[in-house]
Order: structure tokens, then sequence, then C-alpha cells
């Protein structure tokens, strides 16, 4: 108790939105206001992307730009995957778990709050309203492995109505701004890579949940996926091959439909330059094209969100406010959707990025008891379940298996059930209770979260003897469950805890494993310790690893000494290269003239140009990396040989000998 009371003492409260495709942490300043933490790069957004190069781990913004040289050692949107056995991403040839994944973001995350406030260990990390209890608890071994002692975990919608309500004030005074009673806000979440959306009523300083539903595989990537998947077939149909089948340019024409789809949320119309096979292709794509694309994904949206009104027995009369949040809620088809669907114009005043994590925070500082007298230590959470809890019984009739449901879906928290079960035989000896989540009767379409067993039961005891279980779920997300037999007084208590499995490796250990290292080895990475890092057995797995080690020998030669006979090539190189540099000449020009903008229509100017030179500077990127291979390739067949590349040389010789 004292070590958590001098960390308390000492260490501001920290929330992290940990976010399929960006992330973020934000603090409680000293007037207890919370405000975002800047990455080492100067952003308030890191994206959750990892990169595994030669000995360096590489997270953020830098780990995504390069995700189109080395596909193989790059992860990303793996948020998706959590709590997930078999979900599992291959990098570099080891299957790496998305909570391994989640770590070195988190880890980032905790390095940058550390630059701003010293020693950080105690953090509120946000989750999906609609993650059940494997992921939650995945996301918590996540914290675990980077080094983090996580409070709870809260989730993002909710945390996006706490840092609403403090930003216009509700804390400040119970009288403030609701006089006319208690507001119902219907919190709108639509991020990279999940679809969230709850209704909470804001009384004060009191946020009551009162319904909630969402979708873990809907998001801003699916939108992107539409528009990839579009550009790949146009550039198919004009020149008969894929640039899906390359993975470099796969990866390249993910980058570009992404920033597409952000310009179209600003125009009507943009182009974007495709690339593969030495082939360019521009395409014009209109904001009304795109709309068309993944208008069944918006519809998804619109369906959940009017189900989870009825399930909260509203109509829309009885929404007063529409609270959008989430990056991808910045395409204008979202709002029009939500203000044709409810009749009112969303609300756009709280940051779709920073919402969640300011909410994280603000539930931090109420946990850890640093607010003081303030209003924000008097905040009342009051929560619901997103899946139902219930046991696994023997139906009477027909014999089957079946869930029955004790604590349905939407119960306020903390809540608590008790049903009275039977013995299925005579001389029953003892009684397992299995605790399961989800809404089907099916035991095997639900999630198990464990088991209570009444042992050794008096002999002789009548088929139908009488068991009661009592199941709680509280507000902090314990599930307790207790299982008594009144005639033999014998009972039986298990308390399921978001505890880990604490099964996995420390992250030092795959900190090792993923960079060419062995853990114990102390030695660093050499291109041939990666020999070992791809699978021989698999042939894309091969030929990737030979294009990243012919784009490094092209990069090396691009202005040395060759034969003749690699002019041509070696000249496209450093063309392409210069073309490189001259678009981030430019780009560095445009963020000069940004910064300076006196706002209006020059700002609005600004920014288009902005935005060009940095689609100008990815695709300069894509065709200098296309070109450093070509000219790495023809170095190998022509068998040159230059100092410095004898390590590379021979692993290439060793990968060629796997495939011939």
């Amino acid at each position: 108790m004292n070590h958590n009371a001098d960390v308390n003492k000492h260490q501001p409260a920290v929330g992290i939105d940990l976010g399929t495709t960006y992330s973020v942490v934000a603090y409680l300043d000293s007037t207890g206001r919370p405000a975002t933490i800047l990455n080492g790069a100067g952003e308030l957004l890191t994206p959750s992307a990892v990169l595994f190069d030669e000995g360096d781990i590489v997270v953020g913004k830098e780990a995504a730009k390069a995700s189109v040289v080395a596909p193989d050692a790059y992860a990303d949107c793996f948020k998706r995957d959590m709590g997930g056995i078999r979900f599992r991403r291959n990098v570099r040839g080891i299957e790496v778990p998305p909570e391994v994944l989640s770590a070195f973001i988190l880890e980032r995350l905790k390095q940058d709050a550390e630059r701003r406030l010293g020693p950080v260990r105690q953090v509120v990390i946000t989750v999906p309203a609609f993650f059940d209890e494997t992921r939650r608890r995945a996301t918590q071994d996540a914290g675990r492995l980077a080094g983090l002692e996580v409070l709870d975990i809260i989730n993002e919608p909710t945390a996006a109505a706490l840092a609403y309500g403090f930003q216009h004030g509700f804390f400040a005074d119970s009288s403030a701004g609701h006089n006319a009673g208690p507001m119902r806000v219907l919190v709108h979440d639509l991020g990279g890579g999940t679809f969230d959306v709850t209704i909470l009523e804001i009384n004060g300083t009191q946020f009551r949940a009162l319904a909630t539903d969402g979708d873990v595989q809907l998001g801003g990537k699916d939108f992107d996926e539409r528009l990839v998947d579009y550009l790949a077939e146009k550039f198919r149909e004009a020149h008969g091959v894929d640039p899906r089948s390359d993975p470099q340019d796969a990866a390249q024409l993910w980058l570009d439909a992404q920033q597409l789809k952000h310009t179209l949320s600003e125009r009507s119309k943009a182009n974007v330059v495709c690339f593969h096979a030495g082939i360019r292709l521009r395409l014009d794509v209109t904001r009304e094209q795109f709309e068309d694309l993944t208008r069944d994904l918006l519809e998804r949206t619109e369906t959940t969100t009017s189900l989870v009104v009825k399930e909260a027995g509203l109509d829309w009369s009885k929404i007063d406010r529409v609270l959008l949040v989430g990056g991808s809620s910045r395409m204008p088809m979202v709002a029009e959707m939500l203000a044709r669907v409810t009749g009112k114009q969303p609300d756009r005043s709280a940051s779709p990025d920073e919402a969640v994590a300011h909410g994280a925070a603000l539930y931090a500082g109420m946990l850890m008891q640093q607010a003081g007298d303030s209003a924000v230590s008097k905040c009342q959470l009051i929560n619901v379940n997103s899946h139902s809890l219930g046991v696994v019984g023997l139906d009477g009739k027909t014999k089957t298996r079946v869930n029955v449901v004790l604590i349905p879906k939407n119960s306020p928290l903390p809540s608590r059930a008790v049903r009275t079960f039977q013995t299925a035989r005579p001389d029953q000896r003892s009684v397992k209770v299995s605790v399961v989540e989800g809404e089907s009767h099916r035991p095997e379409e639900c999630i198990p979260l464990g088991e209570c067993v009444v042992r050794d039961l008096e002999p002789g005891l009548p088929k139908g003897t009488a068991i009661q279980v009592e199941y709680s779920y509280a507000s902090n997300g314990r599930i307790s469950v207790s299982a008594r037999i009144p005639q033999s007084r014998q009972s039986a208590h298990v308390e399921l805890q978001r505890g880990g499995s604490h099964t996995l490796e420390n992250l030092e250990t795959w900190r090792a494993r993923l960079s060419g290292r062995e853990p114990s080895s102390g030695r660093g990475f050499s291109p041939s310790d990666s020999v070992a890092l791809v699978d021989p057995k698999d042939r894309g797995s091969v030929m990737r690893r030979l294009d990243a080690l012919y784009t490094k020998i092209g990069k090396a030669v691009a202005n040395v000494a060759l034969p003749k006979s690699l002019s041509r090539s070696q000249q496209a190189a450093q063309e392409a290269a210069a073309s490189l540099n001259s678009a981030r000449t430019i780009l560095k020009e445009a963020e000069i003239r940004k910064q300076s903008a006196a706002g209006g229509a020059e700002s609005v100017h600004v920014s288009s140009q902005l935005a060009q030179a940095k689609t100008h500077v990815e695709q300069a990127n894509t065709q200098a990396e296309f070109a450093f291979l070509v000219l790495g390739r023809d170095c190998g067949s022509a068998g040159v040989k230059l100092a410095g590349l004898e390590p590379i040389l021979k692993e290439i010789a060793e990968l060629k000998k796997g495939i011939e």
C-alpha cells in the first residue's frame, strides 16, 4: 500500500487510447485538465504500427512508412486479433501474438509519457465497448508486458463522454448547463479498426451507460480496403496485372488508399498514381464513387446505431446529443447519415483523435484520487456489460447443453443474479458450473470464462437436488460465481479476474527473437542471422527477403563505379533518388508555409498543397525503392562483388539454394 501511495503521489494520472490504427497517451496536468502528450516526433498521434528491422524495433510513423520496403517485417491493425489464440501475425517468419505487438506500442507510449512526466507505471487503457472478456484480458496482458500496471480499462465511448462532459463544464457545477434534467448522449465511435455506439445519460458528474453495441471488425481500415480493391481492379483492367500480387506494391497501395480517403474527406475529387511492374497509372476518384464503394459498410453502422437506441428503450426524440469521435468519423458521409437518421446535427466539439485518451486520463485521476475535492474525483460511472453472462446447464427435455443467461447484455453494473438448478443424476458427487460470455444459447458459440466446482458432495443425494448459483458482475469487471447445495450446506466460490494469463514470454525475449538475436547472446544482428527468420518452405517468404536484400545492394551501389552493362539501371536509380529528394524538399517547404499560413482561403490552399506534396513523396519513395531493387538484382545477375556486401551476397546465395 505504501508503494502505491508513493507512486500515486508522484505520477500524474495517465490514460492510453490503444487504437487499431493510431494510439494516443494523455495525462492530467497540475490544474486537473487532460492534455495529450506529444510523441518523439512531436505529433499527437502514434501509428499503431511495428517494424522489425535488423536489430531495431521501430514503432509509429517511421514503421508505417517502411512497410513498403519490408512488408514481411511489418505489422499493423493487430488490435482486431486481440484475445484470439489462433490469430498470430507472421513477422519475419515468426508467429507473434497480438498482445506482444500491442505491448511494443504501449512501451513506446510509456517512453513518450516518461519524457514529459518522469517515471510512469500506473495507467488506464481504453478498449472498444464491444470487446468481450477475452479481449479485455489480452489488453491487460499487453500492458503488463510493456511494464505497466493497468489500474483499469474503460470503454472508449464512455471515455469520450467523460472528456465531453469535462469540456462542457458538467463537472464544474452540478447545476451548470442541465437545469432541464439529465442529458442523453449517443456516442458514435468509428475508429480505424473497430466501431462502437453507446448511449449515456449524463446528470452532473454521474455518467450512466444505458446501452452499447458495436463491431470489432469494422472501421476505417475496411473503408481503405474498398479503395485498395477498386484501384487494383482498375489497374488490372488497364494492364492485365494486379499490384496486390507484389507485397511491396500492395503495401504502397494501402498507403495510397488511406491518403486518398483522407483527401476525399476534404475534397470532392482526388487522384492517385498506382505503380506496379514498371507501369504507372493515374486514376481519378470522386467522393461519390468512394461512398458508393462503401455504402454497405456505412449501413452496418446505421443498423447498429438504430439497434442501440431500441435496446435502450428510447426513440430518437429522447436523444439530446449525437457525439462523433474516432478518426473515421471525419468522412462526411458519417455525419450526413447520422443527421438523416437522428434528425440532429452531430456534435463535433470533442476532438475525434484525443477525446478517448483524455477521458481515460480523467478516469485514471478518479482511480488514483489525485483530483482532490474537485468534481472529477466525485464523478460516478455506471456502465453496462456489452455481452451477456451465463452458465452452462443441461436442458431437461433435450438433454443438450445450453447457455442459461443470468446477466443479460446491457445490464447496469454492478449486477447480481441468482438461479436454482438441479443435479442431473442420483448420488452426484460434484457439481461444475461453467461460466460463459455470449448471446447464443449454444455454449460452443460462447466464450468460456472459467469454472466453479463444488466437490465431495455427501453420498446419496437424489437426482434433482437443488443447486443455487449466484452470479455477480462488479463495476470493475470482476465476475464472481458461487454455487451452493442448500440440502448439504456445501458451497464453492470463484472470482474471475482480468489478471491475464501470464503465459507469454517477456517483451525482452520477444525483442531479441524478432531482432535476430538470441536472448542471452548479447550479440548484434547481421544479415546472415535473418536466414533463420525466413521460412525456407515458403517461397513467398524467401522471395520477399531476397527483394529486401537486393534493394539494399541497389542503395549501396547507386553512386559507385559499376560495369558499363549496369549503367542504365544505375542511372534510373540515381534519377529516382533525385526525384525523391526533390519531393522531400517541396514537402518541407509546404510544411513551413502551412505553419505561417494566415488562415481562411490561404490555409485551405496551403493544406491542399501539403497533401499533394505528401502524396508525391510517397509516390517518389515507391519509385526509388523499385529502382534500387532493379539495380540490386542486375548487380546480382552480373556477379558484382564490392567490399562490405559479402554478408548480404552470402545470404542471397543461401536463400537461392533453397528455391532452386
